[in-house]
């Protein structure tokens, strides 16, 4: 019962803290400079990554790249790509995602 009631709090906290999160998101894109809402937008994008399987420190995108060989994730590369590119301007989206990551790590293993 106790340990119900402690994921319980913690489940409303985590919604409240999406929720703000969102509202934040919103009022960056609208009237800041966008990076408070990339910031988020990452850290989404990290969350539904771990949900649907994946590590919690890599992102969806790089995911995808990682695992291309697989027909699902080649798919999702391509819709992810495509939209990338459509919407953003930015070319080859998965695969900067993965390399941007793979310096990361590499950073913080020799750093």
């Amino acid at each position: 019962m106790r340990r119900a009631l402690a994921w319980s709090v913690l489940m409303g906290l985590c919604a409240i803290v999406s929720s703000w999160a969102l509202v934040t998101m919103l009022f960056s894109a609208l009237f800041g400079t966008g990076r408070k809402g990339r910031e988020l937008a990452l850290a989404f994008d990290r969350v539904g990554n771990v949900t649907a399987g994946g590590w919690g420190n890599e992102t969806f995108s790089s995911r995808c790249w990682r695992r291309r060989d697989v027909p699902r994730y080649r798919r999702m590369v391509q819709l992810i790509d495509w939209a990338f590119l459509r919407f953003a301007g930015e070319e080859n989206h998965c695969e900067k995602s993965w390399l941007s990551e793979e310096l990361a790590r590499e950073s913080a293993c020799t750093g």
